[in-house]
């Protein structure tokens, strides 16, 4: 979801982890910072109680492009370890291939715009002065240059001599975007611990486990693929979705939608759909207005709008007009009679996809929570979590007695969803009655998986809910490439290849689904640990749980009851 603030995020987050000490923590702050060679010469910042200090960006030119310290960089960069060093001199020199008119739609989007003055706070063009305009033009020259986007290439480009690093600011922002990223390695090592004991309780051999089918092959159903188009009266638009049609079953199939991501569309989860529709599923893979691949590039390249707030709404009924329109044509075309069955409908979402599939199967948007949680006024703010910063975007709008749940849902599988933490919260996501599944990564960049997948699922009480921890996953490693992608992401924010990740959608997914969709209890077996660790791949490792409490995510977070 959103390849080009993952690709910001990602180096403000190599940044971040450079360093745990104090003088480690300055020269994070300062290569986020940006500060040119033709303009800017220094970064001035206090640091109390010991002084004022200045870093030279010549320094840090030589030190990125030739890997030679000065003895002033010495200063700063001596006490870190060879490889932390290189962690430095990595994101700075790194080339991110964005156009400037990328780099210019994403600061003048509401999003980037937000980010860019949240910065400007901590780089600022004289004390006090926010450095918003300076940093968002040297974003855009330093894209526009032949060097390209570089955290360097933006430093050298900022247009002001000085620039004044309020130390403060950045260590608060420091400070929250360590517990995103740290905190989570003591959560998920707990909820690792709870998967042994769940263990342990249902012991499973791995001969018994051996002469079960293998779920990660694909089944023996035949089918076919169809393109399907219907209205969305709400938005006034027809919509495409892709059908994926078992055939010769003695009874109509199943059905399971799934919904795609930000800058995403069908695509991306083809190999997932083939293998649903293998095991006799009836898949629809639909492609979201405004927020697909295809409307997110226009948008990029100065052809669109910005997605507005009211995705909230449009992406849940998206999905109920494709149910009411399979509905009617079962309803009347025999043809249609026998291929599926629109009452028994299960959900697959991605990112933003699994918030919409989470308020169709019955989370409520929590406004009070989001009033709470966002109610900061902008300029006292500091938080770089672009997950919170979509959220609260949603602020504005006034929907609480709108329900977006649809009863012909019965389970639901979010794939590192958005919106648990702030649009639903625990009043929210206590609505579910269904079974859920989530699955979590542990270096998800853009939908942290404390506050996004850990905490939601905690709060839920259906009886039958799945939380698949991946330590090593990211925010792409259950999606397919797609030729009509917004960007090609690399692989170091990919992740592991997907040989190593698939395996497991395809498994789980069938399992969730032929047990709670399906209503086939000899699956059940399949959605314990003892089944994932028996398909675990030590390159890509996963844990599975059934139970876990807040109390025991707050204690492993060293975070007391009363203060979260």
């Amino acid at each position: 979801m959103g390849f080009v603030l993952d690709k910001l995020w990602l180096g403000l987050r190599r940044i971040v982890t450079i360093g745990s000490l104090s003088i480690g923590i300055v020269i994070t702050c300062s290569n986020i910072l940006a500060k040119p060679a033709q303009s800017a010469e220094q970064i001035r910042f206090w640091y109390p109680p010991v002084g004022e200090f200045t870093i030279y960006i010549k320094d840090l030119e030589q030190f990125a492009k030739k890997g030679k310290l000065s003895k002033r960089l010495e200063f700063y960069l001596g006490r870190l370890s060879s490889e932390q060093q290189n962690q430095v001199r990595e994101t700075l020199a790194t080339r991110y291939k964005i156009s400037h008119v990328m780099a210019a739609q994403f600061a003048y989007s509401p999003i980037g715009e937000i980010l860019m003055r949240r910065l400007g706070r901590i780089l600022q063009i004289t004390p006090q002065n926010n450095g918003f305009s300076a940093l968002r033009a040297s974003l855009i020259l330093s894209a526009q240059s032949d060097e390209g986007l570089s955290i360097l290439n933006v430093l050298q480009r900022y247009p002001v001599p000085i620039i004044y690093l309020d130390m403060p600011r950045g260590l608060q922002a420091y400070a929250e975007i360590s517990q995103l990223l740290y905190k989570k390695e003591n959560a998920i090592a707990a909820i690792e611990k709870q998967a042994i004991a769940e263990s342990s309780l249902n012991p499973t051999t791995n001969k018994s486990l051996d002469t079960k089918p293998d779920l990660r092959m694909a089944g023996n159903v035949p089918w076919k693929k169809e393109k399907f188009t219907y209205l969305q009266r709400d938005r006034h638009v027809s919509i495409s979705a892709v059908l994926y049609l078992p055939q010769g079953l003695t009874k109509p199939a199943p059905l399971i939608v799934i919904s795609h991501g930000l800058a995403s569309n069908p695509d991306t989860f083809h190999y997932l759909s083939q293998h649903l529709a293998s095991y006799g599923f009836a898949v629809a893979a639909l492609e979201h207005p405004q927020t697909s691949s295809r409307d997110f590039a226009a948008f990029l390249s100065g052809l669109n709008k910005a997605p507005q707030v009211e995705e909230a709404i449009q992406r849940p009924l998206d999905v109920k007009y494709l149910l009411d329109e399979l509905e009617q044509k079962v309803k009347t075309d025999p043809i249609w009679r026998d291929r599926l069955n629109p009452e028994q409908v299960g959900l697959i979402g991605h990112s933003i996809g699994g918030y919409t599939v989470m308020v169709l199967g019955g989370a409520q948007l929590n406004f009070n929570q989001i009033k709470q949680e966002c109610s900061t006024p902008e300029p006292d703010i500091s938080s770089f979590n672009v997950a919170k910063i979509l959220q609260c975007r949603f602020s504005s709008l006034d929907i609480s007695n709108t329900n977006l749940s649809d009863r012909r849902i019965k389970a639901v599988l979010a794939l590192n969803p958005l919106g648990g933490s702030t649009l639903l919260g625990k009043e929210g996501m206590q609505k579910i009655k269904i079974p859920v599944a989530i699955f979590a990564s542990g270096e998800d960049i853009f939908t942290p998986t404390v506050p996004e997948q850990f905490f939601p699922f905690v709060w839920l009480t259906s009886p039958y809910k799945y939380l698949v921890t991946f330590p090593k996953g990211t925010h792409f490693s259950f999606l397919e490439r797609s030729d009509r992608g917004v960007l090609i992401v690399p692989e170091s924010v990919v992740g592991e290849k997907p040989e190593f990740t698939h395996p497991y959608a395809k498994a789980l997914s069938i399992a969730f689904f032929q047990t709670h969709l399906s209503q086939s209890p000899k699956f059940t077996s399949y959605l314990t640990n003892n089944y994932v660790q028996a398909i675990a791949n030590p390159r890509f490792p996963a844990s599975l749980i059934t139970n876990f409490s807040e109390s025991q995510l707050l204690q492993s977070l060293d975070i007391l009851q009363t203060d979260f």
